[in-house]
C-alpha cells in the first residue's frame, strides 16, 4: 500500500483496475477481496482507488480537525485525486465512508460523477448531531469487549439465518481485537452526523435538495445504524436519486454481500453513461442493463 503525501498529512492507499470508470472511496480501513475492491473486476471494471482515512492505521494521526473529521476526509479524497491528476470520479463509501461522499457532494460537486452511498446516508437527526447513540457507546467502552460486542450486535441488525449470525459473532471477535488494540488517538475517534449543521430532519431534507449530483442510495433494512427512514428521506429530496433497499441485509452487508452491491452498481453504471449521453436511462421494451457490446433490441410490436 503507497504512501501519498498530501501537504499537512501522509495518506495510504491501494489501487485495483485500470478501467475507464475511476471509483475513489475512503474509510478507516478496508477488507481485502470485498466492497468496493470487487468493482475492479467483471462486470464493473473500474479503476478503483481506496484511501484510508486520516486518523487511522498508516495514515497520519492527529487530533480531531477544526472543520470536523467529514469535512476533512472529504478535502482529503480530492487532494488525492489531485496528485494522481483525476479531475472527476465516482466516489463510494460504506457506513462512515458513505458519509465522507455526501460531503464532498455538497463541497465539491463538480469533482463527482456520481455518489454511491452504501448503508450510508445521513442519519436521523435524533439523538443530537454530536454522535450517533452506537459510535458514542463504543468510544465509551473502548477497553470493554462486553461493550464493543454489544453495539456490533445492534450494527450488524437482526438475521434469522443461523450461518449468517454465526458468521457475524465469529466477525465481531475479530473486529473487538483490532479495536481494543487501537491507540486512544484512532480509538477516540468520533465522526459525528454528517451535516451537523442540520438539527432536524427538516433541515437535513433542505441540505438533500441543495445536492445535485447522481445518487444512487444502498440500503439495508434490517440495518442497526442507517434506518430505513434515513435511506427514503436521502431519496426523496436529493433530486434524480434512485434507491436500492434490501430487505434481508445489515449494516455489514459489504462484507457479507459484496457481489449483490456490485451488480446493482453495474446497472447503475449503464444508467449513468446512457444519462451523460443525453439518452433517456430506459426505452419502452427495452432493459436498462444488457451486456456490453451486445445489440439493443426491443420485442417484436414494441
Amino acid at each position: 500500500m503507497p504512501l501519498m503525501n498530501i501537504g499537512d498529512a501522509e495518506l495510504y492507499y491501494e489501487e485495483f483496475g485500470s478501467g475507464d470508470d475511476v471509483v475513489l472511496s475512503c474509510a478507516g480501513g478496508f477488507t481485502a477481496g470485498t466492497f468496493p475492491e470487487l468493482l475492479a473486476s467483471e462486470p464493473t471494471n473500474c479503476r478503483v482507488i481506496t484511501i484510508q482515512a486520516r486518523g487511522f492505521g498508516q495514515s497520519t494521526h492527529q487530533a480531531q480537525p477544526e472543520q470536523g473529521w467529514l469535512d476533512q476526509w472529504a478535502d482529503d479524497v480530492c487532494a488525492v485525486a489531485d496528485r494522481l491528476g483525476i479531475e472527476n470520479f465516482i466516489y463510494t463509501g460504506i457506513s462512515h465512508g458513505g458519509g465522507i461522499g455526501w460531503h464532498i457532494a455538497r463541497r465539491y460537486p463538480e469533482r463527482l460523477r456520481a455518489l454511491i452511498s452504501v448503508v450510508g446516508t445521513p442519519h436521523d437527526r435524533a439523538g443530537g448531531v454530536d454522535s450517533s447513540e452506537g459510535r458514542r457507546k463504543i468510544v465509551e467502552g473502548r477497553r470493554n469487549p462486553e461493550a464493543i460486542a454489544e453495539q456490533l450486535r445492534i450494527m450488524a441488525g437482526w438475521s434469522d439465518d443461523p450461518e449468517r449470525t454465526a458468521w457475524r459473532e465469529k466477525y465481531i471477535q475479530q473486529r473487538i481485537a483490532v479495536m481494543t488494540s487501537w491507540g486512544e488517538d484512532e480509538a477516540t475517534i468520533n465522526q459525528g452526523k454528517p451535516f451537523p449543521d442540520a438539527t432536524t430532519d427538516e433541515e437535513l431534507e433542505k441540505v438533500f435538495q441543495s445536492i445535485h449530483v447522481p445518487v444512487l442510495i444502498l440500503g439495508a433494512l434490517r440495518d442497526g445504524v442507517i434506518s430505513p427512514e434515513s435511506c427514503l428521506r436521502a431519496a426523496r429530496h436529493v433530486r434524480g436519486a434512485k434507491a436500492v433497499l434490501f430487505e434481508d441485509e445489515g449494516h455489514w452487508i459489504g462484507r457479507e454481500s459484496p457481489a449483490r452491491l456490485v451488480r446493482e452498481v453495474a446497472v447503475y453504471l449503464e444508467e449513468l453513461r446512457l444519462a451523460e449521453g443525453g439518452l433517456p436511462v430506459a426505452r419502452p421494451g427495452e432493459p436498462v442493463y444488457r451486456d456490453r457490446g451486445a445489440a439493443a433490441s426491443a420485442p417484436a410490436g414494441h
